[in-house]
């Protein structure tokens, strides 16, 4: 039984910058934020197109973001820096990502920087994480531990919930694996559709659907798990495999990374063949 990709691509991507944000932005934040605190509610501030919503988080720097389908934004307060650490974080949203894909996030990056009026050249950029995910409509599919092939040493969590880390309790049904680390490496396949209706994350019902249209197929009804039933196999990559092992630092790495994923298999990527799955009920292989 064959299954069916619905969607697939960057799922998360940070980036990070060393410079510091124009003291005329500095204080549009420290106000925005001062009103945050006191309203109990972010405080948003317009820039041409750009909204950026001003949270009251951050303790020595600005915290915001400019909607689900752009990004949360970290700025470091430059009269009250902390050593060693970037001036700016940019960690896009998955939502913008699904639906606008890299060239939608890099221009939704470079509008909002020059929208706020912070200079920057292309070696202050560093990637810090990127997660690439698959969404696979496999009704017969379940993680099988025993098949998951690791280095040594490497964690694996098998869990039953879509919020625990615990390992599996006796007669449950397993819904997800993670094996490896965030910030190196770190392989997740869980239960994307029990994950989207919890937190009511319906838009993928709408990604899923749309792909399913295309493809001419008939479109999922989440009431009916056993023909709805779709996984996420995911890949995330830190900061220490991103730059050193496959010396991806800037934009045009990360494109270069996308345009360049093999057609071989649906769940093999560029990234060095970090995801495998082979699709049929009960030979399921995945290596990290």
């Amino acid at each position: 039984m064959d299954g069916v990709i619905l969607h697939s691509g960057f799922d998360g991507l940070k980036f990070t910058l060393t410079t510091d944000i124009p003291a005329s932005f500095r204080e549009e934040l420290f106000s925005a934020k001062a009103h945050a605190k006191e309203t109990l509610s972010d405080c948003v501030l317009e820039f041409g197109d750009i909204t950026l919503n001003v949270t009251n988080k951050g303790a020595r720097g600005f915290t915001a973001h400019t909607g689900d389908h752009g990004a949360v934004w970290l700025f470091q307060d430059p009269e009250d820096r902390i050593p060693n650490n970037p001036g700016i974080t940019v960690d896009f949203r998955a939502f913008g990502l699904a639906t606008g894909g890299l060239e939608g996030a890099e221009r939704h990056f470079r509008d909002c920087m020059s929208a706020f009026g912070i200079p920057y050249v292309e070696t202050q950029l560093r990637v810090a994480r990127a997660d690439f995910a698959v969404d696979y409509l496999a009704p017969w599919f379940e993680p099988d531990r025993e098949a998951l092939v690791v280095p040594p040493g490497t964690k694996v969590t098998e869990y039953t919930g879509v919020a625990e880390t615990a390992t599996v309790s006796s007669g449950a049904r397993v819904i997800g694996l993670r094996a490896g680390a965030v910030a190196n490496r770190q392989l997740a396949i869980y239960d994307k559709r029990a994950e989207i209706i919890q937190q009511n994350k319906m838009g993928w019902l709408s990604i899923w659907n749309a792909a399913l249209e295309a493809q001419n197929r008939p479109t999922l009804d989440l009431k009916d798990r056993d023909a709805s039933q779709v996984w996420r196999f995911e890949m995330r990559l830190g900061s220490k495999q991103l730059r050193n092992r496959f010396e991806i630092r800037s934009w045009e790495d990360v494109h270069n990374i996308a345009d360049s994923k093999t057609s071989q298999h649906p769940l093999e990527l560029k990234f060095g063949a970090v995801c495998k799955q082979q699709s049929a009920p009960n030979q399921n292989e995945s290596y990290v």
